[in-house]
């Protein structure tokens, strides 16, 4: 089983309540309330369909278990398959045997997988390899990289952070100071060097790919955790921003739409020809229902 559960809620909507009213061509303040209500209402909706986060939030993602190299190569050997098998993950290959595939794209960074060991029964947390520096990429205080040098680097200031204490890195990597606890200016943040020799973490992830997917460090496996419900959980944050402006157009267009449709269209059909209004009921019991989104053999 997974399910995925939000942790950090948007710092902001993708679409303004200026821009929605502009839209409507509503120019009176009394509806505030109800346009921000479906402007809100309007993002959950193409979040929920689309498994993209238009805005960054924090998401907990929580599995039963690992998948294990061992469970998929026993599946393919045994006959019938082995109870252990997880379908979804079986192959021959190490690496894509243990991929885990998150449920919500982009993926900005993984925080950590918190797990429950098998031996100790404990709640014990696995970290992420230092990565990459990234060109115009939104950070925020605190954010580690590893420099072109093998360091580790940490944003310490932000100048022009918009939300909060984020703000984005600039066009060209800079010249990376080599000394512990140099700063170096980059965009609109400063990086601070931290650690000359940094240790790796525990895993490596790929958000290049949608879904995004996370990997053992090469030639490791995941650590037994314990056969409980929800015994792993991945922490990560989702999203185009933290004030949405990097988000499809495709995505504020149809927010823009669907709320034009539901301040103009106050009930689920219209009189007297009692005609369905399109995308009203209909779409907001969709966008609650549940899927098992891991199915396993029967």
């Amino acid at each position: 089983m997974a399910a995925i559960t939000i942790e950090t809620p948007p710092a902001a909507e993708p679409v303004s309540l200026q821009l929605a009213k502009s839209h409507m061509r509503v120019t009176l303040s009394t509806d505030d309330d109800l346009i921000g209500l479906y402007i809100q209402a309007a993002r959950e909706l193409f979040e929920s369909t689309t498994a993209r986060s238009l805005v960054n939030k924090g998401y907990r993602q929580s599995l039963d278990a690992f998948p294990y190299f061992s469970d998929s190569m026993y599946s393919q050997a045994s006959i019938p398959p082995a109870w252990s098998a997880l379908p979804r993950y079986s192959t021959s290959l190490w690496n894509y045997s243990q991929l885990i595939k998150l449920l919500v794209s982009p993926l900005v960074k993984v925080i950590s997988i918190d797990y429950i060991d098998s031996q100790t029964s404990e709640l014990t947390s696995l970290y992420p390899d230092p990565e990459p520096w990234y060109a115009k990429t939104e950070y925020v205080i605190g954010d580690q990289i590893l420099d072109a040098n093998g360091h580790l680097q940490e944003v310490t200031a932000v100048t022009e952070g918009d939300f909060d204490d984020t703000s984005e890195s600039g066009a060209n990597e800079p010249t990376w100071e080599s000394t512990l606890n140099a700063s170096t200016a980059d965009g609109d943040l400063t990086w601070t060097l931290v650690e000359l020799e940094p240790e790796l973490g525990d895993f490596i992830y790929d958000k290049d790919s949608e879904p995004p997917r996370i990997f053992p460090n090469a030639a490791q496996n995941w650590p037994s955790c314990l056969y409980v419900p929800n015994a792993v959980q991945i922490h990560y944050v989702a999203g185009y921003g933290n004030d949405g402006s990097a988000s499809p157009a495709t995505g504020r267009v149809a927010i823009l739409q669907t709320v034009a449709n539901w301040y103009e269209n106050r009930e689920p059909v219209t009189s007297p020809e009692l005609k369905k209004i399109p995308h009203h009921l209909e779409a907001l019991y969709w966008e609650n229902r549940v899927i098992d989104l891991a199915p396993t053999r029967g």
